[in-house]
Parts: structure tokens; sequence; C-alpha cells
């Protein structure tokens, strides 16, 4: 990383993963939580806080809310038994156009104290599917140098490919 810029890597993928859905784990439980501003921002803020995400938090709740209303917007959650988020991700599932459907993986992530168990690719998966499932073409996502260091990898082992990389000031993104 260049000094006080940050690296963005755009990725996109053409088709569904191959071979079986990834199992889910016994002690992570996923729910759908569309349109539900407090837990989205409770997620957000449990992957996002180490990695210094603030975006979503200088929303007005009004701004956000519509955001998380949009159609083909879907957040889903991880957490264990006792309720604590592992994880999240949020999908714009509209993010193409009729002749050319796409998904967006918009935020993707796993919580400090879930990370290294293998619990980010059932995530990535289970997301994948539910972009596909939904009719899209093609699923786009993009990290940077402020994201964890191994999602880079985790996404070219999903079967992503690099489209592009680009700089920007810290100010000019978050």
């Amino acid at each position: 990383m260049t000094a006080g810029r940050v690296i963005f890597s755009w990725f996109g993928m053409d088709r569904p993963p191959s071979g079986p859905d990834h199992p889910q784990p016994a002690d992570l439980h996923l729910a759908q939580a569309d349109g539900d501003v407090e837990t989205y921002l409770a997620a957000y803020r449990a992957v996002g806080g180490p990695h210094g995400w603030s975006r979503r938090l200088t929303l007005t709740r009004d701004t956000l809310q519509a955001i998380l209303d949009r159609p083909g917007r879907r957040v889903l959650i991880a957490r264990d038994a006792a309720g604590t988020v592992l994880g999240f991700v949020e999908l714009d599932l509209a993010h193409g156009t009729p002749a050319a459907p796409a998904a967006e993986i918009v935020h993707f992530g796993l919580a400090p104290a879930a990370q290294g168990r293998g619990w980010g690719g059932f995530l990535l998966d289970h997301a994948l599917r539910t972009a596909f499932d939904a009719g899209a073409a093609r699923v786009v996502l993009h990290t940077d140098t402020t994201d964890h260091p191994r999602a880079f990898g985790a996404y070219l082992k999903a079967g992503f490919r690099l489209l592009r990389v680009t700089t920007a000031e810290p100010d000019d993104w978050n």
C-alpha cells in the first residue's frame, strides 16, 4: 500500500460455485435480517470495526433504511448459539440490468473471534449460491488494503477473477 492511499481490488464471477454446497457449521446460525437497521449496524460494527469501516455509520437512520429497503437487498447475519454476531453478508441482488442480471456482494466478513475456523468459506459459498439462485449471471465484489489481509486470496480461491485494481485517498471512500 502506498502511504496514505488505499488499494482496491475488484473481482467478478460468471458462474455459480461448482460442487456441493459448503456444509453449514453446527455452531453457526444464519438468519436473514433484511431492512433491520439495528441488526445490520451491530453486524457492520462487529465485522468492520477492526478494519475501520465507517461509511454506513455516518449515514442517517433514514438513509440507511432506504438502502436496506431497496429491491433485491439481502442481509444475512451469522451468529453463534448465544446470539453473538460472527459475520454478515450484504447482497445487492439487483446490481445489474434486465439484459445483464448481476449481484454485488456489498459487504462481507467475519468478526475477529470467528476468523480462522473455515466459516468464511461457508458464508461466501452461501452468498454466491444465493445470488446465482436469484438469477444473477455475474457476481462482483471488491476488497481493499484496509480489509483482512486474507480476503484477496479467499476471493481467488472461491473462483473470482481479478477484474481491476485502483487506488484512492482514504477520505475519498470512507
